[in-house]
């Protein structure tokens, strides 16, 4: 009998080990980055515009509610962004900050950080009219980060971090939603064409700045259904109530063209890895068929009447919907942190499989 018990704390304890060793493997995940560095709009901005005198801010109720400990920090959502989700899925911090945001510093530096700010575009004049960060003061930022973490940890550490890390921009549907379709003094300048090669110009700017700084692995991301944001159709088609087709057709045509520039300038860039990654498929899948990931509401936003409302016009005094996490939308222009989540594991599948194929590189 007393064997029968050695025999089953042995068993106990060999469980306990074994369970211990899987949860440690858990915990320890391999990062397939050194660090994650983003740039662009409202889509993966956690908080700069907060320390940017700008109206375009989030850093009040109901934004974060469902956030940790219903904080609402400056990102554009009912919780955590697309970034933050990516970040994790990559095996780095769950949460990207802001690199403005005063907090960042110490170890944080290691593991990046995003340098987008809201309503910024690839044209200048999308952000100059809100005051927010242009293109070029996000890479010029990130200079000034670089230099940051070459004082701290010095030039072999930061160039081994800045080498191995992800860079992603995000942008383009500001500088069309919020600047040429409703700004009569950008279309009588540019055509559609003249002004998606103003834009592509600037992402090729960016690409080759960010090559300068170290960058080998770079991701573009596509521009998503934008004539199907709840703000778009209010504005624009509220007659026939559904997504503003010239809309989508822009910004799939704009794809395109993202796609070709970068078969274009790729062996510009040997060693580097530049993909398209994208959003807009999904997200359309997701608005035409959302029962099929759990949604019930496409046309309008969790925050208000979901119509119109955005920054300040969805406040502490808005009437919100009960389940956000049945929303496609938090407000009227941004998806709710669930929405970014299944996009998020659809971007990083698309990641994984540009890293692992041989291919992708010159």
């Amino acid at each position: 009998m007393e064997g029968h018990y050695i025999a089953l704390g042995i068993n106990v304890l060999t469980l306990f080990l074994l369970k211990l060793c899987a949860l440690q493997a858990e915990g320890q995940k391999q990062p397939i980055a050194s660090a994650l560095y983003v740039f662009g709009d409202s889509t993966i901005d956690p908080g700069n515009n907060n320390f940017l005198a700008t109206i375009v801010k989030a850093d009040f109720l109901p934004y974060g509610r469902d956030f940790p400990n219903g904080q609402p920090t400056g990102r554009f959502t009912n919780g955590r962004l697309i970034t933050d989700q990516l970040s994790e899925l990559a095996g780095l911090p769950d949460l990207l900050p802001a690199s403005l945001d005063p907090e960042f510093r110490g170890q944080k530096l290691l593991t990046g950080a995003s340098f987008g700010s809201s309503a910024s575009g690839y044209a200048d004049s999308t952000s100059i009219t809100l005051n927010v960060l242009p293109l070029e003061k996000q890479v010029e930022n990130f200079r000034l980060y670089k230099a940051q973490l070459v004082k701290q940890f010095g030039h072999e550490t930061a160039n081994r971090t800045v080498s191995q890390a992800l860079f992603a921009i995000s942008g383009g549907t500001d500088d069309f939603a919020n600047n040429y379709f409703i700004n009569p003094l950008t279309r009588k300048k540019y055509t559609i064409e003249q002004f998606q090669d103003l834009l592509l110009n600037s992402l090729s700017k960016f690409i080759q700045n960010v090559y300068n700084e170290g960058a080998t692995k770079i991701g573009i991301v596509g521009l998503p259904p934008f004539g199907c944001l709840p703000s778009q159709i209010s504005l624009h088609n509220i007659v026939e109530n559904t997504c503003v087709e010239e809309f989508n057709e822009v910004a799939s045509s704009f794809n395109s063209k993202i796609k070709a520039l970068i078969e274009k300038i790729r062996p510009n860039f040997p060693g580097v890895l530049i993909a398209y990654l994208d959003i807009y498929d999904k997200l359309f899948e997701i608005i035409k068929s959302p029962t099929k990931y759990g949604f019930e509401e496409t046309r309008k936003g969790c925050c208000g009447t979901g119509l119109l409302e955005t920054a300040i016009l969805c406040n502490p005094s808005s009437i919100i919907c009960h389940d956000p996490s049945k929303y496609v939308f938090w407000d009227s222009f941004h998806p709710t942190t669930e929405c970014y989540q299944i996009i998020a594991n659809d971007v990083f599948k698309q990641t994984l499989a540009y890293i692992n194929s041989p291919t992708q590189r010159n």
